[in-house]
């Protein structure tokens, strides 16, 4: 019988599709398991990625939204057809806007029309003539500002209400004496009489709509040049411009975005436009070369730090919409590193609804493509057959969330109601911590014993390292089964081992801190720090009781050598919404730890030995400064900040910082501090009595410059020998033999 080419053709296309398939499956497959899509669903998936088929409206319906439904927009997803039966088929659902944490702000500043399609999703509006914000979650601060600031309630809307509903600042206004007040506002005056007296002619400004430059087209001191910019977002061809010698319009797509008279006249003729990265700029040649103090005679300007505010506000209430996932990617360096992207759903995203049983799973999911290329979407589908009518649901808490008052915290970081659970909750907390403390057990620190320790194993062991060895009279073995003492990172028996049975509580960021929590409760020396998959509640309540704090983020090492980095800010729904993304410790970040914009940490390395002895190194300490912006004066610039890599700087800095002799006692405060803390983890002490335990403990400066534990974690061999001298040291210190290299701590 003879084939058709059709028939070939259709069988060639299928074959070809398979394969495609088979790359597919191979490189989502462990990113399909984790999210839990019945492999039935998979081919389903990748077709309709193929096609770019974005097919759930074809289902649903948007509805006006019912009392007591709670989702992300003013509309509900209902279905339209008879039935969508349970894992039965899986819809795409497209991001409007992916950013960083770091690039909220900027890129509501920088992307033409993203703030104005933000201010219509969270409801947030430019201030109003009298200063006034339009803020849908003023309602819930007022508890705050009443119960921080000791205001009636009244006192408290007002003074939100006077500073834009930054809730900081109204305490602190609250907070001001009258003379103060007087005085600040003798103050305001003078400048606002300078202002009126000086001759301020600004050659760019900002209105709602567009913004304004004036120039000199030939380079000369003559302003015979203007350009109006306008956001459109869209191709040249949707955009109409009318210039005449007197009046200004244009529209996209058929609608008007600027129209008015302009200031002074034009020479029509000479009017061009372009449309450049969604900006359109419409560049005018003015008839006699002058200041404009207006464009257009009916433009309103916006006070600059007025708006710098108001794109603050919005950003700092997008983190309720912002969904995240995190990802492996290489650097310029070509290193692996962890990396995190937010985005904002469409609107069907933002349609679905909360509920405790839900009728659909919606989760974000990274197509990898035949380029290579990262594709972010949403995947949804049914996990319960859903008849005509039906509202569809999902459930916005992770899938690990279910205590039930943990899960009220998360869902409030989205769905802001009362905060009294928060505060109830961080009490409770407080007074847990304190319960802890007066009853915490601390052992003794014991004096040092004579053993015999003469041939070393180190793994990977560096050349420089093996010649400090032989030259303090060290063998250095070929196993570790042939040495005295070894240096390799695995827990070992019946030798001396450089991994203690304490390191297992610094195993993970998260359990550090939740050991620390455990044995010592609250301590002058320790920064408070919260689980955030345990303790969401409670850091709220924390938040809201320590409103001028920024908190420090942490995750967990996702793998050797990769760590997430630390994110600064002084949001808590931010903090709460990294929960989705590993990050699992939020922890405080106290004005004092932050010097001229710099987070100093101090280094102490401590030795651990098998006999309960504790030696602090004596060699050069290391300061390790972060880059961060916490001043008030900067405060509406990075509101959430990723820390790049510390820099080690001398500690002569930190010094000249604090002056000499604060500083010393900061150092002599430190050693304190690592002796309370050994004596407190050797109750976790598990070893045989032959591991010791190698540390590295870094301080920031707390409350009149006291020394503040910020991490604590076990060195491996490599950070070891990268101090010159150190691993020979260690092996005479555990020998009882310690020499000038370490001192001695009781």
């Amino acid at each position: 019988m003879a084939i058709s080419s059709n028939s070939a053709s259709s069988a060639d296309a299928a074959s070809t599709f398979m394969l495609m398939y088979g790359r597919f499956e191979a490189a989502h497959q462990q990113q399909l398991e984790s999210l839990g899509l019945p492999k039935p669903l998979w081919k389903v998936l990748f077709k309709k990625l193929l096609e770019e088929k974005l097919d759930i409206g074809e289902w649903v319906i948007f509805g006006e939204k019912c009392d007591g439904m709670q989702n992300l927009s003013q509309h509900q997803l209902c279905l339209q057809k008879d039935e969508l039966a349970a894992e039965s088929d899986v819809f795409l659902v497209d991001h409007i806007w992916t950013t960083t944490a770091s690039s909220v702000q900027q890129d509501l500043e920088r992307i033409p029309g993203l703030l104005e399609r933000m201010e219509q999703l969270t409801g947030i509006y430019p201030p109003l003539g009298s200063g006034e914000l339009d803020d849908p979650l003023q309602d819930i601060n007022v508890p705050v500002v009443m119960s921080q600031a000791n205001v009636s309630e009244d006192q408290a809307r007002e003074l939100l209400r006077k500073h834009g509903g930054d809730i900081v600042e109204a305490i602190a206004a609250a907070s001001e004496s009258d003379q103060s007040k007087s005085d600040t506002l003798s103050v305001q005056n003078q400048i606002m009489q300078q202002l009126q007296t000086e001759d301020d002619k600004p050659l760019q400004w900002k209105t709602c709509a567009y913004e304004v430059e004036q120039y000199s087209l030939d380079g000369s001191d003559q302003l015979d040049g203007i350009d109006i910019r306008v956001p459109v977002g869209l191709s040249a061809g949707d955009v109409t411009c009318q210039v005449t010698s007197k009046h200004l319009k244009a529209a996209v797509g058929g609608k008007t975005v600027v129209d008015g008279d302009l200031h002074a006249p034009v020479e029509a003729d000479e009017a061009t436009w372009t449309v450049e990265k969604g900006m359109l700029t419409i560049s005018l040649v003015k008839h006699t070369a002058e200041y404009w103090p207006k464009a257009l005679l009916n433009e309103q300007r916006l006070d600059p730090a007025l708006h710098k505010k108001h794109v603050q506000r919005v950003a700092r209430d997008l983190w309720r919409y912002l969904q995240g996932y995190g990802y492996m990617a290489r650097n310029s360096r070509q290193e692996l590193s962890r990396s995190t992207s937010w985005y904002v759903p469409d609107g069907v995203g933002l349609a679905l609804c909360h509920s405790e049983t839900p009728n659909m799973r919606c989760l974000p999911f990274l197509f990898i493509n035949d380029s290579g290329q990262l594709l972010p979407f949403n995947i949804m589908w049914p996990i319960k057959t859903i008849s005509r009518g039906q509202v569809l649901t999902r459930d916005y808490c992770p899938a690990w969330l279910t205590d039930p008052p943990q899960r009220q915290g998360y869902l409030h970081s989205i769905f802001p109601d009362t905060t009294q659970f928060a505060l109830d909750a961080h009490a409770q907390l407080l007074s847990s911590w304190a319960e802890v403390a007066q009853n915490a057990v601390r052992a003794t620190l014991s004096s040092p014993s004579a053993s015999s320790v003469g041939r070393l194993f180190v793994r990977s062991i560096d050349p420089q390292v093996q010649t400090a060895a032989a030259d303090a009279g060290f063998e250095l073995a070929a196993r570790p089964e042939d040495a005295d003492i070894v240096f390799d990172d695995e827990p070992r028996t019946n030798m001396y081992t450089n991994h203690h049975g304490i390191n297992a509580a610094f195993f993970s960021t998260e359990n550090a801190a939740m050991v620390l929590q455990r044995i010592a409760g609250a301590q002058p020396w320790l920064s408070p720090a919260f689980l955030l998959k345990r303790q969401i509640r409670e850091f709220i309540g924390a938040a809201l009781m320590h409103n001028h704090s920024w908190w420090l983020l942490k995750g967990d090492q996702v793998a050797q050598g990769i760590d997430m980095p630390t994110v600064l800010t002084d949001n808590w729904v931010t903090a709460v919404r990294h929960v989705d993304v590993g990050y699992v410790v939020a922890q405080q970040c106290a004005p004092s730890m932050v010097i001229n914009d710099q987070l100093c940490l101090l280094e102490r390395l401590v030795l651990l030995t098998p006999d309960n002895c504790v030696y602090l190194w004596n060699g050069p300490l290391s300061v390790f400064q972060y880059a961060v912006s916490t001043s008030k004066d900067k405060h509406s610039e990075q509101p959430c900040q990723i820390l790049q890599p510390a820099s080690v700087v001398s500690t002569d800095m930190l010094a000249q910082q604090l002056g000499s002799n604060v500083f010393a006692r900061f150092v002599d405060g430190s050693e304190k501090v690592v002796a309370d803390v050994m004596r407190l983890l050797l109750g976790l002490d598990t070893s045989d009595g032959k591991a010791f335990g190698v540390f590295r403990l870094l301080f920031a400066v707390g409350e009149n410059n006291s020394p503040v534990l910020y991490e604590a974690h076990p060195m491996q061999v490599a950070e070891q020998q990268a101090v010159a001298n150190f691993i020979p040291a260690i092996a005479a210190a555990v020998a009882g033999k310690a020499d000038k290299s370490f001192i001695s701590i009781k």
